[in-house]
């Protein structure tokens, strides 16, 4: 049986890893706490922010979860993004990693702003 703070934690790992790729500095919490990082105004960020992707001055705070498996509306079949969200609620899009590598090298190499 996998250990679930392993499984979490390589798949924090991974992430940090595509951004790094990416030539975009990122950050990893330690412990999964985003209360072990500071911003540039030297605040702790929330707990649940397990990453921190810097672009241009932009912190971009990620939460990974790792599933074995999504739910069958969520997964892609011919889309590069999924758009959910609950009643009353926001939208929440889901990106296919490769939608969402190409919309970072777009944004980085242009100095986008977001």
């Amino acid at each position: 049986m996998i250990n679930v703070a392993q499984k979490g934690y390589r798949g924090e790992v991974e992430v940090l890893e595509l951004f790094e790729n990416l030539n975009i500095q990122a950050m990893r919490s330690w412990g999964s706490d985003g209360r072990s990082m500071r911003n540039a105004q030297g605040k702790s960020y929330k707990s649940d922010v397990d990453i921190v992707a810097m672009i241009d001055e932009w912190d971009l705070k990620i939460q990974v979860k790792r599933r074995k498996k999504l739910p069958s509306y969520l997964q892609f079949r011919n889309c590069d993004l999924v758009a959910t969200r609950m009643d009353r609620g926001s939208w929440v899009y889901i990106l296919q990693e490769d939608t969402f590598k190409e919309l970072l090298k777009r944004c980085v190499s242009l100095g986008t702003k977001v």
